[in-house]
């Protein structure tokens, strides 16, 4: 090698020069200009408005020593990426002589090779034979210009295009320009001298009008090697007629030639053609391409935050409704989708009644079109009454106005719940687009699903749903540059469509989603483009669309489409870790809602005096849905941590979230109260209710005076906490009815004072009374081994951890025992040095200061050449408290600290009579900016890992075959309806590396739930590995509990308090129903409440006179779940009943009145006949029926 700038393998970051401000051009020195201080990454195109609509030139001065160069010559080796728009034209130039120009090929084989956004962006290979007599010992200088042949572009006189642009859009710099990124030149020694002259036709996707008819452009393009003749001419015989091409152009002495023609236009087949040139003859065929119809979505994306504060955001995209009703009043054929309906509803809220109606009467007239969906949230983060509830709003605005929400959307976000399709369905909605950003949200895998599309999807439950998979949003700015030009669209436009010119591509209508990027201004963007292409030509024809539109367009070839099967995983997911605590009490949220939804529904049927307060739900409903929005603050959080936006943003959030759990609760306690008055009690009593609908035994917490008997006989309890008499007990209820409650007598209390205790010289707390245990209080210390009733427990006494774990009544190992990790340990994994998070302490107020930046690693994103991470993982340093026996078991309690976590505990409960483990971790984070994550530990053994646990397999299709992906164990995870195993379900491009889980995941038969903390991972720990296969090599899962990883949009440190809930258990055998129940009722809101004598002074009999009653008898079978609530036109019951089992059944529900089956936005569908005070529900599986009962 004679020199290198740069080399492929080290990346972008080996590249920092800049270019000349003033358009000189820019030197570079070999052996004395290094790549990061002289060669810029970003070489800009003519076509890039930013860089001034200019050529940009660089010249290398460099040395041949005697000897250096061989007889052959040498090879000028050129790599970079097509990484900016349109990929511009190369012209290399040699000691200011010997000129070339080239038409780099972008090759894009797999997303592996793509470190930008955008559908066309992909890597170019250029290799350029130089002789050796151009390289003779001495100084020389390279030139490498970027440049357009115009004439070659478009097929016309290129001049005459693009002479009246927009101003280009400062804001973006050159994120949507046009140009190329460095990977590396050289020289080097060639193998062999210059080839012979090469030439080949090929057809494009271009077609003129001329002459009253149809022409195809067609590219002759000839390479002339270095030192050889310039042809003048070239001749090219095709069906029938001889086209005769001048090939001299002013000042080339090598490189290539292109000129692009017009045909007429070819019948389909191939056309025997002929090439004349330099003594060359050359025999090929050409085929004609197909005649697209692009249909170009004008389209803003909507980001509650991230650019601005939410009050400014939601404002512009109402605004942006108000240009949009300009834009249509200027030209009929403008047409504008809305990424929300959030949007909609806004703007309804904020503008005049003539106003609204304007946007109403266009969306009937399909003009704009909205989102089924209220935002655009995180799919799998999102509970399944969430997702069902997303689509309320714009299912009222249909009900309410008359327009059509035929779509539903999701933007931004990579990864998709197959669930979709039938929570889609379920909606009467049967298409959906997802609009996807692959920043640190694609493997190698990801480009599968964009070159399939548009796809019938099939979900979880086979459910079938037309569905376009987008490479992503902005599409038009970031293949065609911005300000667009024709002549940039000749060589993006042709190289989109170029990727779906297949035989087995059965539309010709194809989509280009997004004129505008994030929370940006309608105003600011290039509304002419499309007009000013299809001035001049015909095909491909830009068609200004909605999404609507488009869909509408492919749907008749719906028989035709292929089939997209698996889920997306949970890329972006990740980002809910970076705020733990908001994400356990949005979790709580989740929960809490339906428990409120079904108690205070319930109430009001046993008293139809009441009513639920439907104004504060639909409060705490849409609080939760904001929860769900992908976004939670300002872009630039990470870049400026302490910039007041970071705050204010991410407290906007945090108010809608703590909203809906605070609704949430207060609606259960309103209801609660409710219910205690209608039922019949004698005194002081804890009232227990469950939202779920089978009976079961409820544990629960609650604060009691020291010595309160709970119940009659009284229930044995487990005192907590001791706060000067005050108890916080927790205690299990047995057989609570579903749908129902249970009253527990309370015994002696407190005197109620009217200000307190401290208030009355005479309060004192409630002596003592016998008969009312709490089990103990005493620790004792840790044995070496404990055998429970249900287990075999291995200890180490040092630290407190669990070594061992067997079950008693079937010898399965539930842990592994060479594991190096231990049942709950908390893990601190630190990315970097941790002096990156020094600088937050300053001398004074308004003191300068700089947060060094964490290393770039594989962590920050899937690129190429991205260096994997240094972590260092620490565990927490613990000791045990000891063992506590409690009234139902065994307690193991542990403390310890670990880096930046000040205080951790961990207990682990394991009961007499039930095989469920619980673990719950309690700790406190400091506040720190260096890049972290935190962890769980449950090293699970694999069932097949034990002597005598027998065979892994469940009966599931793949079980036993040596061919099945995948590990030797089996993993599965939960999604709104239905499991999915990451080793066969997983989709081309899915995340393999970190999950979410609404109730549960499985690993072979031990099914383990997290109520506070969704994300988790399995094998080990996240290491940026962007994996195509989920391959992990052990059976452990970590509960990823939060991190700081993203270089956006999210909080750059969190800390506080947490709380972190587990449990697990053996099922003998993958049973989804038993799964989906064990998780559901660790997850299940607590509702209990005390009646206190100042709730209700007297104890006459009332409505429900039975201490424990179901308030619903539905008789709801076995692998059956259903939730209550009050429908939205508060007659009767709202019911949904869902199969948790993977075999179609037909189960009968008990109702003597109406059964009307609806949408699950309650559209009515049509009534189900009652018989015998039953009727009857067909459901397929993991499938949710929606029914009201009067």
């Amino acid at each position: 090698m004679l020199w290198t700038v740069g080399r492929p393998d080290d990346g972008p970051a080996q590249f920092g020069g800049v270019w000349p401000r003033d358009g000189a051009v820019l030197r570079y020195e070999v052996g004395r200009s290094t790549p990061a201080g002289h060669w810029p990454l970003f070489h800009p195109s003519p076509l890039d408005a930013g860089s001034g609509w200019r050529e940009h030139r660089a010249e290398v001065e460099f040395t041949v020593g005697p000897g250096d160069v061989p007889e052959t010559g040498c090879v000028l080796r050129l790599r970079f990426a097509g990484s900016h728009g349109p990929c511009p034209d190369i012209a290399v130039e040699l000691d200011h002589r010997h000129r070339a120009l080239y038409h780099p090929v972008v090759v894009r084989r797999t997303r592996a090779e793509v470190d930008r956004q955008g559908p066309i962006a992909g890597e170019c290979e250029l290799d350029i034979p130089l002789p050796a007599a151009w390289l003779a010992p001495g100084r020389h200088v390279l030139a490498l210009t970027t440049t357009v042949d115009r004439d070659a572009a478009t097929g016309l006189p290129g001049a005459v295009l693009d002479t009246d642009l927009p101003e280009r859009r400062r804001a973006y710099g050159n994120w949507f320009g046009a140009g190329i990124t460095w990977r590396g030149l050289a020289l080097l020694p060639a193998d062999r001298g210059p080839g012979g002259l090469a030439a080949r036709l090929d057809a494009t996707p271009l077609y003129v009008e001329r002459d009253g008819g149809l022409h195809e452009l067609v590219d002759l393009t000839v390479d002339v090697p270095a030192g050889g003749a310039w042809p003048e001419h070239a001749e090219v015989d095709i069906a029938g007629h001889t086209y005769r091409h001048p090939l001299t152009r002013e000042g080339r002495t090598f490189g290539q030639v292109r000129v692009r023609f017009p045909l007429p236009e070819l019948a389909d087949g191939t056309t025997a053609a002929e090439i004349r040139v330099g003594g060359l003859r050359l025999a090929c065929g050409l085929r004609p391409l197909r005649k697209w119809t692009i249909h170009l979505v004008p389209h803003v994306h909507l980001d509650v935050g991230y650019t601005d504060t939410q009050g400014k955001v939601l404002e512009l995209h109402s605004r942006n409704l108000d240009r949009a009703l300009a834009a249509l009043d200027a030209s009929g054929g403008f047409r504008f989708s809305l990424d929300g309906a959030l949007i909609l509803d806004e703007y309804l809220g904020t503008r005049s009644p003539e106003r609204a109606e304007r946007v109403l009467a266009a969306l009937r007239d399909r003009r704009l079109a909205v989102n089924a969906f209220h935002n655009l949230f995180l799919s799998g983060v999102t509970s399944l009454e969430e997702t069902y509830r997303a689509a309320y709003l714009a299912a009222g605005l249909r009900d309410r106005h008359g327009i059509p929400v035929d779509y539903a959307n999701l933007t931004d976000v990579p990864s998709y719940s197959s669930a979709l399709p039938a929570m889609l369905t379920a909606l009467g909605i049967d298409a959906f687009v997802g609009i996807e950003n692959h920043s640190r949200g694609a493997n190698a895998d990801s480009d599968a699903q964009h070159l399939a599309t548009p796809v019938m999807w099939e979900g979880i439950d086979g459910t079938r749903i037309l569905t376009h998979f987008a490479d992503a949003y902005s599409q038009l700015r970031f293949t065609t540059a911005d300000p667009q030009t024709v002549v940039g669209g000749t060589q993006s436009l042709s190289r989109y469509v170029g990727r779906y010119e297949r035989p087995d591509y059965a539309p010709h209508d194809l989509a280009l989603i997004g004129t505008h990027a994030d929370n940006e201004d309608l105003a600011d963007g290039d509304a002419g483009f499309a007009a000013r292409w299809n001035a001049v030509y015909a095909y491909p024809r830009l068609q200004v669309s909605t999404l609507a539109g488009y869909l509408a367009a492919v749907r008749p070839l719906a028989d035709r489409l292929p089939v997209w099967r698996g889920d997306g995983g949970s890329y972006w997911e990740d980002g809910v870790g970076t705020g733990a605590a908001v994400v356990a009490e949005h979790r709580a949220a989740q929960s809490q809602l339906v428990a409120a939804e079904c108690v205070a529904a319930l109430v009001a049927r046993a008293e139809p005096g009441y009513r639920p307060n439907r104004a504060q739900l639909d409060r705490g409903w849409e609080g939760a849905l904001y929860a769900c929005e992908h976004t939670w603050t300002w872009s630039h959080s990470v870049a400026h941590p302490h910039g007041e936006q970071v705050g204010d943003q991410l407290d906007w959030k945090r108010h809608r979230v703590h909203t809906a759990h605070r609704t949430a609760l207060d609606e259960s306690r309103r209801a609660m109260s409710q219910l205690g008055e209608l039922v019949t009690t004698e005194g002081p009593t804890l009232l227990v209710a469950n939202p779920l609908g089978w009976l079961r035994d409820i544990t629960v917490e609650t604060e009691v005076p020291a010595g309160t008997p709970v119940g009659r006989p009284p229930l044995p309890y487990e005192v907590l906490s001791d706060c000067d008499g005050l108890h916080r007990i927790r205690l299990t209820v047995p057989g609570v009815p579903g749908f129902g409650y249970r009253a527990l007598p309370l015994g002696a209390a407190h005197k109620v004072t009217p200000n307190g205790d401290e208030g009355d010289p005479t309060g004192d707390t409630a002596p003592r009374r016998e008969g009312a245990g709490d089990g103990g209080t005493t620790w004792q210390p840790l044995p070496e081994t404990l055998t429970t009733e249900r287990w075999e427990v291995s200890l180490d006494p040092e630290t407190g951890s669990v070594t061992g774990l067997v079950h008693r009544p079937t010898g399965r190992r539930a842990v592994d025992t060479a594991s190096p990790h231990r049942l709950g340990q908390v893990l601190y994994a630190l990315g970097g040095p941790d002096s990156l998070t020094r600088g937050e302490s300053h001398t004074h107020t308004g003191e300068p200061h700089r947060h060094e930046r964490a290393p770039r690693s594989s962590l920050l994103a899937r690129r190429p050449k991205s260096p994997p991470p240094e972590l260092t993982v620490t565990p927490a340093a613990t000791r045990p408290i000891g063992l506590l026996r409690t009234y139902d078991g065994w307690r193991l309690r542990t403390v310890g600290t670990a880096p930046h976590l000040p205080f951790v505990q961990t207990d682990i409960l394991l009961r007499d009579t039930d095989d469920r483990v619980e673990v719950t971790v309690r700790l406190d984070k400091e506040r720190v900016l260096a890049k972290e994550s935190l962890y769980v530990a449950f090293p699970f053994a694999a069932k097949g890992d034990a002597p005598g646990d027998g065979d892994p397999g469940d009966g599931d299709p793949g079980d036993g075959d040596p061919e099945r992906r995948g590990p030797r164990f089996r993993v599965r995870y939960d999604r709104q309806q239905g499991w999915v195993d990451p080793a066969t379900d997983h989709a081309p491009g899915a995340c393999n590396e970190w999950f979410t889980t609404l109730h549960g995941v499985t690993v072979d038969d031990i099914v383990w739930t997290s109520a506070d903390a969704p994300l988790f991972t399995v094998g080990d720990i996240v290491r940026g590995t962007w994996a195509e296969r989920f391959e992990p090599a052990a059976a452990t899962l970590f509960s990823w509990v939060l991190n700081n990883y993203w270089p956006t949009n999210t909080p750059p440190e969190q800390g506080g308090p947490l709380t972190l809930r587990y449990a697990f258990s053996p099922l003998g055998a993958f049973d989804p129903a038993a799964a989906s129940r064990f998780g559901l009722e660790r997850r299940a809101a607590p509702l209990v409440s005390d009646v206190s004598r100042l709730d209700k002074y007297d104890g006459s009999p009332r409505p429900l006179d039975a201490a424990s009653a179901t308030l619903l008898d539905l008789g709801l079978p076995d692998g059956c779940h259903a939730t209550v609530a009050e429908p939205r036109n508060r007659r009767g019951l709202l019911l949904r009943v869902q199969n948790l089992d993977r075999a179609a059944r037909t189960i009968r529900l008990r109702h003597t009145g109406t059964v009307l089956l609806c949408r699950a936005d309650e559209h009515p569908l049509r009534e189900l006949p009652v018989t015998g005070g039953t009727f009857t529900l067909d459901l397929a599986p993991w499938q949710v029926a929606t029914v009201t009962l009067t």
